[in-house]
């Protein structure tokens, strides 16, 4: 380099050395770049004289006239692009240039790969908790209709038969397809207690036994069963037809477990309509609408209910004066 006329020629000047510290400087930079002889930041945009002197520390005045005078001499030229050093080739070695501008091109590859990978595995997490937020929002919105539907369900049965404490006045007895939104829990209580004599009274319905009459009827209703009773007789026709069973009502010593909660279970009355239980050869088939007395106590069932046989309550006092025997599991 210090060989060459135009180095020479630069030494002699007034400031000499500083511009050709300047100038080594440049060509240091430019090497720094890779650019192919421009003087770029980042491989974008070009430096500019201010820029230069922040970097090498020197005056604006020096960068300028260290630049006027680089051109005069065509060591370099400043076009739209920015610097660009003449001659870079003969400054530099061209094939490691060559080879570090291959290496940073795979480097700069492999970091748009990885920011890509980056981004699709951002976009994977976003939309599989798209996916389970949308999952998590059906399930809740299945879970609130199936409440809806519950509440529904439950509001129908409270308008089928509601309890007796809201009810004032006589019981109805239209049939169910005329007038089935009330009921009164007393007179299946007392019908109850009249008609099934064998078995243990009961002084309460509480809300688990209306929700087991409630039920029992509308499968009644949906069977299409006693259709042309009232919820009143279609029950009397269940007590009934237990008393009138020996084995229902513990007459014949095999099983005493029959009560009104057994009785208002839905599986265990349609076997009794059924005719399940009935005696062999006995009692009738259970279709009397007759109600019972208890023993002693002068009261009668109500007209519409009927009485019981009085042959069912003699052989019921017969029967319990018989020897025990061993109790079966209910069937």
């Amino acid at each position: 380099m210090f060989d060459d006329e135009k180095i020479k020629m630069i030494q002699s000047m007034p400031e000499g050395d500083t511009i050709l510290v300047i100038w080594i400087r440049l060509i240091a930079l430019a090497g720094k770049c890779n650019a192919n002889g421009f003087v770029l930041v980042e491989d974008e945009f070009p430096y500019s004289d201010e820029m230069l002197s922040v970097i090498f520390g020197k005056p604006l005045t020096t960068i300028r006239l260290a630049l006027k005078t680089f051109e005069q001499f065509h060591m370099l030229e400043t076009t739209q692009k920015g610097i660009y050093i003449t001659n870079f080739g003969k400054h530099q070695n061209a094939e490691g240039m060559d080879r570090i501008r291959e290496q940073n091109r795979v480097r700069k590859q492999r970091e748009r790969d990885k920011h890509k990978m980056l981004l699709l595995e951002q976009s994977d997490r976003d939309a599989s908790r798209d996916v389970t937020n949308v999952s998590r929002d059906m399930s809740r919105d299945v879970t609130q209709q199936r409440e809806n539907k519950e509440k529904e369900e439950e509001k129908e049965n409270n308008n089928f038969i509601s309890s007796d404490e809201d009810i004032v006045g006589e019981a109805p007895t239209d049939s169910l397809e005329s007038d089935v939104g009330r009921l009164i829990y007393g007179q299946i209580i007392e019908d109850y207690n009249r008609t099934c004599i064998a078995m243990p009274s009961i002084r309460a319905v509480s809300d688990a036994r209306k929700r087991k009459i409630r039920t029992l009827l509308k499968e009644l209703e949906k069977l299409k069963l006693l259709s042309e009773l009232t919820p009143y007789e279609k029950l009397h026709r269940i007590f009934t037809m237990a008393q009138e069973s020996d084995f229902l009502s513990g007459r014949n010593q095999k099983w005493l477990g029959c009560s009104f909660d057994w009785l208002i279970n839905k599986t265990n009355a349609l076997k009794v309509l059924e005719g399940n239980y009935k005696n062999k050869g006995g009692m009738n088939d259970g279709h009397s609408t007759g109600g019972s007395s208890r023993a002693g106590d002068g009261r009668t069932g109500p007209p519409e209910i009927g009485r019981t046989t009085s042959n069912a309550l003699d052989r019921f006092r017969r029967n319990n004066g018989g020897t025990d025997v061993q109790v079966p599991k209910v069937p």
